[in-house]
């Protein structure tokens, strides 16, 4: 069921807003804009680059490991911890890695900017004035008390 919003007073003659369709013309409008094309092109340049995406999955892998045994209480050794580093630096000098964790770094602002531009409306009943957009509210971040920051 797609949801409807009656804009106005509760009367059968006030038009009604879709959602849906207000929600797919913003999804149109995000995949038209210049920087979501070229930031998902990059990417899939990097997905399509064998080398990239396993050095990089190497990373992830490791770095999960490193974090369990932290969490465990076991101590990460310092030769752990050099390996550790010296994958990340080569890791996140490949410019293929760097152009995707750039590309993904520009989506997730644009997606946290647009969730707190919502949140912010439906906690204001009208559309926020760009000083009530906070930087944890528009900035990249998801606010306070997330562990995040």
């Amino acid at each position: 069921m797609i949801m409807s919003l009656i804009i106005g007073v509760d009367d059968d003659r006030v038009q009604k807003a879709d959602l849906g369709d207000k929600i797919r013309e913003l999804c149109e409008a995000l995949l038209d804009d210049e920087n979501v094309v070229a930031a998902r092109n990059r990417i899939t340049a990097f997905m399509n680059d064998p080398a990239a995406t396993e050095g990089y999955a190497k990373l992830a892998d490791l770095s999960e490991q490193l974090q369990r045994k932290e969490m465990a209480g076991e101590k990460i050794s310092e030769e752990e911890g050099q390996a550790f580093e010296d994958l990340r630096r080569s890791t996140l000098s490949e410019p293929p890695v760097q152009a995707f964790m750039e590309a993904r770094g520009l989506l997730q602002e644009m997606e946290s900017f647009i969730m707190a531009y919502v949140s912010r409306t439906l906690e204001l009943g009208r559309i926020p004035k760009e000083n009530e957009l906070t930087p944890a509210q528009g900035g990249g971040s998801c606010g306070e008390g997330c562990g995040c920051h």
